[in-house]
């Protein structure tokens, strides 16, 4: 059964709405023990208390997943179903019908994949490149600028790496700050493209090693490369055009060839019909004469 967020708001709020008289309510958490060197799984706690002393409660749950759980990042579901809300774009874990006895507290607890972090291999690798560049264009008159670049560049991750190293941050904090790291990464790989471009200004292209291993390798096509191709597609057309060429000329010559033929077979004035042994309608009129 699919559960659309006006739907389950409804039934959710109803049921609150009556039960809201005897103190019912839910509460979402996040529990686990943070760590800057091990990604231990987060656990997303949702609390149900019926405070009532003489009456057993129904009420439905529903938990809405952080925006970057997929259904493989989820290790335990704590007894909870899972689907997905088109309308929020997220998924969520619900359960229709929870029966609460008079004054019982239930904890439902999902355990997911911490993936709200940046890989130290991608930051290592931002930086090296950074700092590769930057060796190229020392001697240049664009080092000065590609400087600035790549302090920016620097300060940005030494930021990603201090946030994600501080074991004092919550579970919320941490992934509002991941959130935050992508959008750096996103300017740290546009400073990256303006620094390539100063070293294509300086003559040379970017470094190839690197680009060999780097995430950041432009999918567009080297200068060789691009040479190549433009002398392949010439020739091509060369050859494709005197492909054109010699079949014409063939043809006009198989043409002129034919109209010789014809020529010295039927000599002007002559008809096909003579010397097959055929009368000439005027030689039996000659007959009927004489």
């Amino acid at each position: 059964m699919r559960h659309s967020l006006s739907s389950f708001l409804n039934k959710g709020w109803l049921v609150l709405a009556v039960l809201g008289l005897t103190g019912i309510c839910a509460d979402a958490g996040f529990s686990a023990p943070v760590s800057g060197s091990e990604r231990d799984p987060v656990t997303l706690k949702v609390v149900v208390v019926n405070p009532s002393a003489d009456k057993v409660q129904q009420i439905p749950i529903r938990m809405d997943l952080p925006q970057e759980i997929t259904p493989k990042d989820i290790l335990e579901n704590g007894g909870l179903q899972l689907e997905y809300d088109e309308d929020k774009s997220v998924h969520y874990m619900f359960k229709d019908s929870v029966e609460l006895a008079p004054k019982e507290t239930k904890v439902f607890e999902v355990v997911v994949r911490d993936i709200w972090f940046v890989q130290d291999g991608e930051l290592d690798k931002l930086g090296s490149y950074t700092q590769l560049i930057l060796g190229k264009l020392e001697k240049t008159e664009f080092f000065k600028a590609g400087k600035e670049l790549a302090d920016g560049i620097t300060a940005r991750l030494e930021e990603i790496r201090a946030t994600q190293g501080d074991e004092t941050l919550s579970r919320k904090t941490r992934i509002g700050a991941y959130r935050l790291h992508l959008q750096k990464i996103a300017q740290v790989k546009e400073d990256l493209a303006k620094m390539e471009k100063l070293l294509t200004f300086t003559g040379g292209p970017p470094v190839p090693e690197m680009l060999e291993e780097s995430k950041l390798k432009s999918d567009a096509p080297s200068t060789k490369t691009t040479w190549i191709v433009i002398f392949m597609i010439m020739i091509f057309l060369g050859l494709l055009g005197g492909l054109f060429f010699f079949t014409w000329h063939s043809r006009i010559r198989q043409a002129q060839e034919f109209a010789n033929v014809k020529e010295l077979s039927f000599p002007e004035g002559s008809s096909p019909t003579e010397g097959n042994g055929a009368s000439h309608p005027s030689d039996a009129s000659k007959g009927k004469a004489a």
